[in-house]
């Protein structure tokens, strides 16, 4: 199996396990808002776990979004600049997304380190579940980065060598 297609398939699992994460914080918050106001009792785990899959599910798409160039930009003076500045600006883009992703990954692994030890009080599993969201995320968003990159160099290869 190629580089590329491997990638492919772990993002296909990301969308699958995004959509599972939204369909739990649909199902649990309604769920907890149903017994708040009408049973006058609800889940302690409720909130817990909406919030768990909420990190996930940001953190998660967050990275397929940067990977399928999803992500909300200004481009007021696209039209005004030459497309080879454009792609100098997308390139310096990337590098300051690579850079801080990298910092933030590093923060990230000692923040979930940190947490092993503590406990959810409804969930009754350590938190470190939760803030590896983080590593995760921002190890995804290097992937996604050098993924890109990776194809642009593959691709400018095959073109020279077809001359």
């Amino acid at each position: 199996m190629s580089l590329e297609k491997g990638i492919d398939n772990l993002f296909k699992a990301i969308n699958v396990i995004c959509r599972i994460l939204l369909l739990v914080i649909f199902i649990v918050m309604w769920a907890v808002v149903f017994g708040r106001y009408l049973l006058n009792k609800t889940p302690i785990w409720g909130e817990e776990l909406v919030l768990f899959a909420l990190l996930w599910l940001g953190m998660l798409s967050g990275a397929d979004a940067l990977r399928n160039d999803l992500h909300i930009k200004i481009t007021v003076i696209d039209k005004f600049v030459s497309k080879k500045f454009i792609s100098i600006q997308e390139v310096i883009y990337d590098i300051l997304i690579v850079a801080v992703s990298a910092v933030m990954l590093c923060y990230a692994v000692m923040a979930t380190k940190n947490t092993i030890d503590i406990k959810y009080m409804g969930l009754k599993i350590s938190e470190a579940f939760a803030y590896a969201a983080m590593p995760a995320g921002y190890g995804l968003f290097l992937v996604a980065k050098f993924e890109k990159y990776y194809k642009k160099f593959k691709y400018r290869t095959k073109q020279k060598e077809a001359r």
